[in-house]
């Protein structure tokens, strides 16, 4: 499951900050106009996207320990900061429910992690 998360944040925010480095049309919709705000939120966006690559690959050259350790902070980090959104943004953007999304797979991931160890 970890290796799934993991997986699932380097997939969502190359396609994410690419689009957003890029300026597309959609991207304004969701995050609004290109800003320093939106920028900032960019960078940590690529933050998680290198971190979870560093576990995939860490993992993949025999260390998966190094991706539980970093999934044991990123993935609660992440969890809180997007249910914040819920109440910072509202449910009727999509962004929102892309995160609530994102927050299912990694309190599965996180419930199995504790549960195994």
């Amino acid at each position: 499951m970890v290796y799934v998360s993991h997986a699932a944040n380097v997939l969502i925010l190359i396609a994410v900050c690419s689009a957003l480095w890029r300026g597309d049309a959609g991207m304004d919709a969701a995050f609004g106009p290109d800003t320093p705000a939106r920028r900032i939120l960019t960078c940590f966006y690529v933050a998680i996207l290198l971190a979870s690559l560093y576990a995939l690959v860490r993992a993949g050259f025999g260390a998966p320990h190094i991706a539980i350790q970093i999934a044991l902070v990123l993935f609660p980090l992440q969890i809180i900061y997007k249910v914040a959104t819920v109440f910072a943004v509202g449910l009727d953007n999509a962004v929102v429910q892309a995160n609530l999304a994102v927050v299912a797979l990694h309190c599965v991931t996180l419930v199995v992690l504790t549960r195994s160890a």
